[in-house]
């Protein structure tokens, strides 16, 4: 900036002229000034004066020129530098001359000094031009001057000027330059901007690298465009049109240039109009929305329409997929502009657009914006950010998410609601309701979306994430738990410290106990995702250290997991590095449980070394083959050194310290047999058992069992009982050498003398039988590749038993022992049982003839011996417990299905069919997936709570058709492989000829078999919602299982077919009258159970929640679904949706209708086609919806009666009756009501007696009829919501609530005429929800109609009054009767009541009819009529202290009559619970 001056070449240099002074660029602006400053004041005013010398007859031009000789060049002042006059050179036209004598200075520098300040320098050329005679010629002359200076002067004019005062020694420097002051002259004004403009267009046409368009390499065109703001209010109209103009005429480089700085330019009622000039010029999209357009977009102040108009266009932009991510947060900086307005439908809709934006972009573009970190974290602080600054776009947008369904509710609406509980953390507790609200439905899918395509924005907010998924993890709702521990794994790798703070997390809720079931919760969810990422955890294994310290506090589920964690930190897959210290420690904590004297420590140790085995031991990656057959150990020590020996000596260790007692034994051998049947895919390391382990472990395990319950001596009288060898189906046909044929027979499992006379050691107790041999067979099919051939011999050996075991006279024979002998006698027939059970499962795998041949025979064997137990139990002491047969879980532990008890059953029973779910415990071949609580005993301990209360009156020795077993009937857990018997033919000839058996299933076997697999499937869907006789079972792969279900879907149809079949032939026999003594024989009852578990098997499979967890399980239910159609229909539909296939499945089942003779069947059809209908399309749904009411009516209209033939009832029976009554009424309009109301109105009147029926609906009798009113009653008021949210914008608002009214009226008289206790409390309930719908909504149509239509409101409010008035009575006659079911509902229906009246009389005086409301006092009566005298205030008292309740009825004096406007036109209105007083709520 600070040259060597150029001085002009025909000027001398002045001798001794002072140097200039030194410039120190670091200083100030204020600079040194120079000292002969009276000089230049009398040289500036010689040069304005200077005029009056010259002729005025000189031309004006010359007149002008002439004056160079007189004036002198007059000092400039640039920054820190000293000029004298002969630096100056003087004016060459007028415009020059102006600018020097209004206070410029002409110099060869970058921009002007001034002498003085701006508005002097304005004064003064402004006076400059008033005083001239000629002002129109000078003004002229100004003009032309400026347009040839302008070529070498534009920068300096367009610059800031200098400002150097005479007579001050600094030196300032002013934004303002010397067109802003000729802007401020408003005769140059358009002189000015004509020229600007001019030279804005030559700019705008040429490339800005031009010579016209740059000087001195400064771009002129946004110099140009800046001064133009000076005139942006007066000139706005003329700059907007010259732009227009300059934009057609433009390069499209300095188009941006003038579009830029336009909306600096324009005044702001101009900016709509150019933000349509944009649109309109930039026709693209993609040249519209660049980031330069969008920041100048986002300077305009534009209306509302103008940025709805903008908004669909960024939305449909972003929708072409031509967006880039880095553009995606400066549109959506751009769209809340509209914030500023305030506008609540805008805000909506800016609402709804963001979201769709969301939606779309990362649901249809191939990449996402989660992998431009920084471009999500701009676009989610811009929303963060207009959160913060507007209250109402928050509370909006909360709203919103909180308004969405399940099937709405997407991945981003889930970081919403984080970034909303982040900014306002008072509203926490409600977005976390919302959350747990919308986690009840929200799939996996979400979370996996949020992880994937969210990860920076998650990270950012991380804590806040972590504090509600904290909060979920303890929340006791199943669902909401389970959604966090989906969160969770799915979350887990997004980084390191995420991994770690989710650790320590479920480390914190493990260790704090506050609860059992968040413990089992947050160890589960450990256990998962140890499975999913192992090696991720196994670098964070010394987190999970803490656990050492707290593991003497577990259950033994919990004891399980946590030792699966440790074991597997301690001995990791053979590529990782072992632990030592964590060994270390390992061994110290089972050595010191093992040898614990207490049995619950004792038993962890047993549990926590198996695991420690099963960890140590899993180092292989193949599986045997038949090279590995001949490969035999002795011992231990006879092992190869390695992680396999180890395991061997910890299983010896063990083993030691269970040898004196057989329940640890037992347990031991469970546990044991549970991680060894685990296979590959079960483990999170893959790999499978140490060969040499296995086969070690299954000669050993084989010994043990040959050596303890395999006898083969002469057997001799124990206790005066004769043992012998009996259930032997072994021939001599199943051997191929002759030594085998003679040693068969002999072979014998000694039930009857372990039992009668036990051994001192565990290891040959009765109890330890079964778990050996399931770890027995679980080791032989790991050895042998699954083939049991070399133990099958025990599938049908002899049993050592009693000698009466099949005596006919067994009865009499029982009854002559004394009490504890019969108990030896019954734990005989349980073991027994136990034993065959446990071969049925095993042996149901094989495929060989024979093999399974003997399961059948087994099975026939297993329901003889049991039929027989139920009949001796009857007998039996009343202290009998039977014996303990399932050991791997503690008789308290509950599994995570466990439901409550049964409506349908007395307390007694249920009490003990609960405790005998709880005692039912899962097969040892079953991974411990399922987590349990902590309290443990033994299972013996909760038998004998359970039934020790048992009446023998309560035991029937009648063949049961109802239960298959009764509270004391506790056997041991069959396995999942009973699956395979329905491969056999079913023979529905009852009972199975003899030559069948072993051949094919009967009846009763099918029942078995059905009835083991319906507790299983409910137990695993959790759905025993009406019939809970049944024990819930464990199963440690629900997925596995139901997959494997899936295989069996058409034998189980095709069984349904064939036995529909011979209950239609049965029907067309009786002609269809269903209390015909033919349709009650054992025969019939069985066929019908078989069919009502069919359909109950069908209702379960269909519930499993997670058929759309994958493709692979949807695959499965098409196909499951394409079993129930004809083949044509199968290769039509075969590539269908699972919604098509469900509709058509719905219509096939439907034909079972005609078949159904029991009501458990009827219920179960019903529930079958609710599940198929939830599962078809939107097309099929209204049709299915009416044939389903058909279905309830037609089932609904016949006669139930039970297995013996007599009339259902009962409270089992009504809750059957109660979800067939509300299938009738489901959806039913207002017309529909109407007719079912006036049949039972009718038909109630003759509900006298106790036996008394409905005729159109003949199981309704007088004791039930209250489950009938109550659905009418729920649907009417349901169906009023319904149709008040529909009628809000028609015509026929009115007609609704008329329409309502007259059904609540025909309630009423239901009421009245039918005397049923119970229908008065349940009156009251829905009256009171039906008046609040009324004050809610209805009043507003009252209101609205009340001017057009008075008499048809008043006739309204009439029939309302009807309602009222019974209340009142209502109230008061149970006040009376000291009834405080209802007395407890009062004090709320007393508020309803009142707002209801105080609303009713405000609605009427705001339509000038307040004079015709009137109030009077209402009498106390009671539902008869009589007027109640009087109602002390020890009654008052004893009803409101037996609610604990404030508010009581009122007496009579306060009471208040309402009635509606008679035929005189005058209104009364009553407030029928009978207070005068005003309600709180007003």
């Amino acid at each position: 900036m600070y040259r060597n001056r150029k001085f002009n070449k025909n000027t001398k240099s002045k001798e001794n002229q002072p140097t200039l002074n030194v410039i120190n660029e670091d200083s100030t602006m204020k600079l040194s000034q120079n000292r002969n400053r009276a000089q230049n004041d009398v040289e500036e005013m010689d040069v304005l004066s200077s005029e009056e010398n010259i002729p005025a007859s000189q031309e004006p031009t010359q007149r002008y020129l002439s004056q160079r000789s007189v004036i002198t060049a007059t000092t400039l002042g640039r920054t820190q530098s000293r000029l004298t006059s002969a630096s100056q050179r003087p004016p060459n036209t007028y415009f020059e001359l102006a600018l020097t004598k209004a206070g410029a200075q002409l110099t060869d520098d970058e921009n002007f000094v001034l002498t003085c300040d701006h508005i002097t320098f304005v004064n003064r050329l402004r006076e400059l031009f008033n005083k001239n005679q000629n002002f129109q010629d000078h003004l002229e002359m100004f003009k032309n001057g400026l347009k040839a200076a302008w070529p070498k002067m534009a920068v300096k004019l367009l610059s800031g000027c200098t400002i150097h005062i005479p007579g001050d020694d600094n030196t300032y420097q002013s934004q303002d330059n010397m067109i802003t002051n000729f802007f401020t002259i408003e005769y140059l004004r358009e002189i000015v901007l004509d020229l600007l403009l001019e030279k804005i267009e030559e700019c705008a046409q040429h490339n800005n690298q031009a010579e016209i368009c740059r000087q001195n390499g400064v771009p002129l065109l946004p110099l140009m465009l800046a001064q133009l703001y000076n005139v942006s209010a007066s000139h706005s109209d003329i700059i907007f049109e010259r732009i227009k103009v300059i934009l057609e005429k433009s390069s499209e480089l300095n188009r941006w240039h003038i579009i830029s700085n336009t909306g600096f330019i324009l005044d702001n009622s101009k900016h709509d109009e150019f933000a349509q000039l944009m649109m309109d010029i930039l026709t693209n999209s993609k040249e519209l929305f660049q980031p330069s357009g969008i920041e100048t977009l986002n300077n305009l102040s534009l209306s509302a329409r103008m940025q709805a108009k903008l908004r669909c266009q960024i939305l449909a932009f972003i929708k072409e997929d031509q967006c880039p991510h880095e553009i995606i947060p400066k549109l959506v900086k751009l769209l809340m502009k509209i914030l500023g307005e305030e506008n609540e439908n805008s805000i909506k809709e800016l609402v709804n657009t963001l979201r769709e934006i969301l939606i779309w972009r990362e649901s249809h573009t191939s990449s996402s914006l989660a992998k431009d970190k920084q471009a999500q974290l701009e676009l989610f602080s811009n929303i963060e950010r207009s959160l913060i600054r507007s209250k109402k776009f928050y509370t909006i947008w909360l709203k919103t998410i909180a308004n969405l369904t399940a099937a709405q509710i997407k991945s981003i609406d889930f970081v919403v609601l984080l970034l909303l509980m982040d900014i306002r953390e008072d509203n926490t507790l409600y977005i976390e309701n919302i959350l747990k609200h919308h986690s009840k439905n929200m799939p996996i899918s979400i979370i996996l979306e949020i992880r994937d395509k969210y990860t920076p924005i998650l990270e950012h907010h991380w804590n806040m994430l972590m504090e509600v998924l904290n909060c979920f993890l303890r929340d006791k709702n199943k669902t909401t738990v389970e959604f966090a521990q989906s969160a969770c794994s799915c979350l887990f790798e997004i980084s390191g410290s995420v991994q770690k703070s989710i650790l320590k997390k479920l480390l914190e809720l493990t260790c704090e106990r506050s609860s059992q079931t968040t413990v089992n919760f947050a160890l589960k969810t450990l256990r998962d995702l140890w499975r999913l990422y192992p090696k991720i955890l196994h670098n964070w294994g010394t987190i999970l250290l803490p656990f050492l310290d707290h593991i003497h506090e577990m259950s033994l589920a919990q004891t399980r997991i946590i030792m699966e964690l440790l074991s597997s930190v301690a001995y990791p897959i053979p590529t990782l590095n072992e632990c030592d210290t964590l060994q270390d420690q390992l061994d110290i904590l089972v050595k010191k449980q093992l040898i614990n004297r207490n049995s619950l420590v004792k038993k962890q140790g047993i549990v926590a070394t198996v695991q420690l085995i099963d960890c140590i031991a899993r180092i292989e990656e193949t599986a045997m083959t038949s090279d590995d057959f001949e490969t035999s150990f002795d011992t231990a020590d006879d092992l190869p050194d390695g992680r396999g020996k180890i395991a061997a000596n910890y299983l010896m260790r063990t083993q030691t310290s269970t040898m004196y007692s057989p329940e640890l034994m037992a347990l031991f051998y469970d546990e044991l047999a549970i991680v060894c049947c685990a296979n590959k895919s079960d483990r999170a390391n893959s790999l499978l058992l140490d060969k040499n382990f296995v086969i070690w472990v299954c000669e050993l395990m084989t010994y043990y069992f040959q050596n303890s319950f395999i006898v083969e001596q002469y057997l001799e009288k124990v206790d005066g009982i004769n043992l012998c060898y009996m259930k032997c189906i072994n021939t001599s046909s199943d051997t191929t050498t002759n030594s085998e044929q003679s040693e068969l027979p002999r072979i014998a499992i000694n039930v009857g003398q372990l039992v009668l006379k036990p051994s001192n050691e565990a290891s040959s107790s009765i109890l330890v039988l079964a778990p050996l041999f399931n770890l027995v067979r679980v080791l032989k099919m790991q050895r042998c590749e699954g083939s049991l051939e070399n133990i099958n011999a025990l599938l049908g050996c002899a049993i050592i038993l009693p000698d009466f075991f099949d005596d006919p006279d067994f009865d009499s024979i029982f009854n002559d022992y004394e009490e504890q002998m019969q108990k030896k006698i019954l734990d005989i027939y349980f073991h027994c049982v136990n034993w065959m059970r446990e071969t049925v499962s095993s042996f149901a795998t094989q495929r060989d003839a024979m093999i399974r041949t003997k399961v059948l025979q087994r099975l026939v064997e297993i329901m003889k011996i049991e039929n027989k137990i139920r009949e001796m139990l009857v007998k039996a002491p009343m202290d009998y417990i039977p014996p303990q047969c399932q050991f791997t879980y503690s008789s308290k532990e509950t599994n995570l299905n466990t439901k409550k008890k049964g409506k349908g059953r007395p307390p007694e029973l249920a009490n003990i069919a609960d405790n005998a779910t709880k005692a039912k415990k899962p097969r040892a071949n079953q991974k411990h997936s399922e987590t349990a609580p902590a309290n443990e005993t033994f299972a013996n301990d909760t038998l004998r709570t359970a039934t020790k209360n048992v009446s023998k009156s309560k035991i029937s020795t009648k063949y049961n058709f109802e239960n298959l077993y009764g509270p004391k009937e506790i056997y041991r857990q069959l396995d999942t492989n009973i699956l395979l018997i329905l491969k056999e033919k079913v023979n529905l000839t009852y009972p199975l000829p003899a030559e069948r058996v072993g051949v094919e299933i009967g009846l009763l076997e099918l029942r078995f078999v059905l009835s083991d697999i319906v507790s299983k499937l409910e137990s695993v869907v959790g759905i025993q919602k009406f019939q809970t006789e049944t024990h819930l079972q464990y199963i440690a792969h629900p997925d596995y299982f139901v997959c494997d279900l899936s295989h069996f879907m058409r034998v189980i149809h095709e069984n349904m077919k064939k036995i529909s079949v011979v209950l239609n032939s049965k029907l067309d026999q009786v002609q269809h009258i269903y209390s015909h003594a033919d349709l009650f024989t054992e025969e019939l009852n069985l066929l019908k159970i078989c069919f009502s578990l069919s359909l109950r098997l069908l209702v379960a499979y269909f519930s499993w929640p997670q058929w759309f967890a994958n493709e692979q399980y949807i695959n499965k239910l098409k196909k499951s679904l394409l079993v129930f159609m004809d083949e044509s229909k199968v290769q039509e539909l075969c590539g269908g949706s699972v919604a098509v296939l469900a509709a058509e499945t719905f219509d096939y089942l439907t034909v079972y209708e005609n078949c159904v003779i029991d009501l458990k069947s009827a219920v179960n059809l019903y529930q079958l086609m609710l599940l198929l209908n939830a599962l078809s399309d939107k097309e099929a749904k209204e049709k299915q919806a009416q044939d389903m009411r058909s279905l309830c009516r037609t089932l609904l209209c016949r006669k139930w009666f039970s297995y013996e033939g007599s009339l259902e009832k009962g409270a089992q029976c009504n809750i059957y009756l109660d979800e067939l009554v509300k299938g009738f009424l489901k959806d039913s309009d207002f017309r529909r009501q109407r007719e079912i109301l006036r049949i039972v109105r009718e038909e109630s009147k003759h509900l006298n007696g106790k036996d008394c029926s409905l005729k159109s609906f003949p199981n309704i009798k007088k004791a039930n009829f209250p489950l009938f009113f109550r659905g009418l009653s729920e649907v009417l008021v349901s169906s009023l919501k319904l149709a008040v949210g529909d009628a809000k914008s028609s015509s026929n608002q009115l007609n609704v609530w008329e329409s309502s009214c007259k059904l609540m009226n025909m309630l009423l008289e239901i009421v009245q005429n039918s005397d049923v206790p119970r229908n008065f409390q349940i009156f009251l309930k829905y009256s009171h929800l039906y008046l609040k719908v009324t004050v809610q909504d209805g009043l507003k149509v009252f209101e609205k109609h009340l001017k057009q239509n008075p008499e048809q409101v008043c006739e309204l409010l009439k029939n309302l009054q009807v309602t009222t008035r019974y209340l009142h009575h209502l109230c008061c006659h149970s006040k009376a009767a000291l009834n405080t079911a209802i007395i407890s509902q009062i004090p709320s229906l007393r508020e309803t009541v009142e707002n209801y009246l105080f609303r009713v009389k405000a609605l009427l005086t705001a339509n000038n009819c307040g004079s015709v409301f009137l109030l009077g006092n209402l009498k106390n009566k009671d539902l008869h009529g009589d007027e109640l005298l009087s109602q002390t205030a020890s009654l008052g008292t004893t009803a409101s202290t037996a609610q604990n309740s404030d508010e009581e009825i009122p007496d009579d004096d306060t009471s208040i009559d309402e009635t509606i406007a008679d035929d005189d036109g005058n209104i009364d209105i009553s407030n029928d619970n009978g207070t005068a007083r005003r309600s709180k709520c007003f």
